[in-house]
């Protein structure tokens, strides 16, 4: 990540775009996303591809690849979250950018300053990212109700800002994975294995911090709607519309969304991983 081969910037972005034009058109094709969420993630993809190179690169391909892999996993069981969650299994671009776009600015930033520190970053907001996601796909399976990290109180199932121990050890994994693979990788690239703890635990940390602020916005400040006619058992949602009729906002600010959540918290991370990155 740290040498980029005896190739010029034009040809590096070539080869991005045809890299990445390629994975977008087949996560079209298996609908992972939607047409702009592909069009999207091609050019997010391209932008790390040409400024971080290929470790940038994998970080992010392992990303969508894990982050794909646990929205699929066990699908059957987690098809009630569609009537509770904002937006479907087809990442749209608006989900590409609030995910990815932290990661992006901060490959175009290590790029053009050389400072070791925005590649932290970089790996720090796809940890976050990571972490984010197998937190939220696996957590919602736990046989215990989650609760919120403010007030440790139980909060519905699948809403956003709830945690369980089992979605926080998936927040761990998913962190770590992306962390072991930027400090081997930095590793290679710099031909010594000094520092290779110290960057996994940065990483992962910032990976980890990046979630928790997630849960937290989300049990704030990100809307929550109630069903109409939910009655006394009140049903929270965060569409703001169901089948065309207008929920009732009961939490938090209407303009902030999971997507804006996501790009808070993974843009939060970036700039811990930068913080620690000098140290």
């Amino acid at each position: 990540m740290s040498h980029y081969p005896a190739l010029s910037p034009w040809l590096l972005l070539l080869l991005g775009a045809a890299l990445n034009g390629a994975a977008a058109l087949i996560s079209f094709w298996r609908r992972s996303v939607d047409a702009g969420g592909a069009a999207a993630g091609a050019v997010v993809g391209t932008v790390v591809f040409a400024s971080a190179g290929p470790l940038g690169w994998l970080l992010l391909a392992v990303f969508v690849v894990s982050s794909t892999g646990m929205t699929r996993f066990r699908s059957a069981q987690k098809k009630w979250l569609s009537s509770i969650q904002e937006k479907g299994s087809r990442r749209d671009a608006l989900q590409v950018f609030a995910n990815g776009g932290a990661g992006m600015l901060a490959a175009v930033l290590y790029r053009v300053t050389g400072e070791a520190s925005w590649a932290f970053a970089l790996a720090a907001a796809f940890a976050s990212a990571n972490s984010d996601t197998w937190a939220s796909e696996i957590g919602v399976l736990s046989a215990r109700r989650p609760i919120s990290l403010l007030t440790l109180q139980p909060v519905p199932r699948g809403i956003s800002g709830g945690v369980t121990l089992l979605g926080l050890a998936a927040a761990l994994g998913g962190a770590a994975v992306i962390a072991i693979l930027f400090s081997l990788g930095w590793a290679v690239s710099t031909g010594t294995m000094a520092g290779v703890g110290g960057r996994f635990g940065l990483v992962t940390a910032a990976g980890i911090i990046g979630c928790l602020l997630d849960s937290i916005l989300g049990s704030t400040v990100q809307a929550h709607y109630a069903l109409p006619h939910s009655g006394s058992s009140l049903i929270v949602t965060e569409r703001r519309k169901t089948a065309g009729v207008p929920n009732t906002l009961v939490r938090g600010w209407p303009f902030v969304t999971n997507d804006v959540v996501n790009a808070a918290s993974t843009t939060a991370a970036a700039l811990v991983g930068v913080a620690l990155g000098f140290l």
